[in-house]
């Protein structure tokens, strides 16, 4: 068992970050960088923050306290955001465009929002239809069932076979689901990429969303004046990121081009990027000159990603209404042909 402070910093720090969600963030760093673009310091833009925010007065009172102790913001700010915007805080901060770069982040996440919202509206269809054929074969069994079966001589033996192979098939479903997933956990973070990424369908808008959020990260990390190389350095520092997932993608990159290997010839060679990103860093540009190219080319994977994402739910919804409607006749008929059955026998 956990000592009782560790479940108590456990629980308070869940509930920090929970307050502090994806949605306030957007307005958080949003309008921070505004500010700080219209001439305030950190700490007066903080100020008005909380006047205008009252459910932030508090915390932020302790940021500004902590910004006068000398503490860096992305320090003070490593329990309420992600390691990626922490590293693109301090050396926005280093570099001294950190106002810049907070309105890219509230940018960003807003998109990130966006995102998500997409994704979740392309599960929501099937797993609604899903969830309402399963409480139909619920009903089927557990009560409609039980009520022809009253009707028949045998009523065990008409449904026992039909019974048997609908254990077995979902039994075969759960059995291969198990080795899938045995199979999927034992994969690296890279690994899982590289397979979804040759999802058909599905893996067009893996490849999207992935190449957004890379050039949406290089984009923001060039404009503080860092190189390709120095960016996947300070990335391919695994305290640095979250998960896997980033880390084994700049790591990998990162030897790559150690052993020879051009920017763009690597880019061409990775099936989650799009090959178009490969021309951005074909023509030599400064590094603060390919940001502003790379700023424009994540906002073009972003509104491709939304019409790859619009697509999809319009090919899945007529798709899953159309096997909602064949289940619903096949039920129909496992109920008609049985009251048929035993209603014939009563006038023989």
């Amino acid at each position: 068992m956990m000592p009782f402070q560790t479940i108590k910093f456990l629980r308070k720090r869940t509930k920090h970050i929970k307050r502090f969600n994806t949605y306030e963030q957007v307005l958080f760093f949003q309008e921070l960088g505004e500010l700080l673009q219209s001439g305030y310091s950190i700490s007066q833009s903080l100020d008005i923050l909380a006047s205008a925010h009252i459910k932030w007065q508090s915390w932020l009172s302790s940021v500004i306290e902590q910004l006068r102790q000398g503490q860096p913001l992305h320090s003070i700010l490593k329990q309420d955001v992600n390691n990626q915007i922490l590293l693109q805080l301090k050396l926005a901060d280093q570099h001294g465009n950190l106002s810049e770069t907070l309105v890219a982040i509230g940018k960003s996440l807003a998109n990130l929002q966006q995102q998500q919202n997409k994704v979740k509206q392309v599960m929501r269809y099937p797993l609604i239809l899903l969830g309402i054929l399963g409480a139909m074969l619920i009903d089927l069994k557990y009560f409609l069932y039980p009520i022809l079966n009253q009707w028949q001589d045998n009523p065990l033996t008409n449904h026992r076979a039909y019974y048997l192979y609908f254990y077995l098939f979902a039994g075969s479903i759960i059995f291969s689901l198990g080795i899938v997933s045995i199979m999927w956990i034992r994969k690296n973070a890279r690994q899982k990429l590289l397979l979804l990424a040759k999802i058909p369908v599905f893996g067009t808008i893996i490849r999207t969303i992935v190449t957004y959020q890379v050039t949406q990260q290089l984009a923001i990390l060039l404009a503080s004046g860092l190189t390709i190389p120095e960016i996947l350095d300070e990335i391919s520092q695994e305290k640095l990121v979250d998960g896997r997932t980033t880390f084994m993608i700049a790591n990998h990159a990162r030897q790559s081009l150690q052993k020879g290997y051009t920017i763009e010839s690597y880019i061409l060679e990775q099936p989650y990027l799009n090959k178009s990103l490969a021309g951005y860093f074909s023509r030599g540009h400064e590094p603060k000159v390919l940001a502003k190219y790379l700023s424009y080319y994540a906002k073009t994977q972003f509104q491709l990603l939304m019409q790859q994402t619009d697509r999809l739910i319009g090919v899945i919804q007529p798709l899953f209404f159309g096997v909602i409607g064949i289940a619903i006749v096949s039920l129909y008929v496992s109920m008609l042909l049985p009251m048929y059955k035993s209603i014939g026998g009563l006038y023989q």
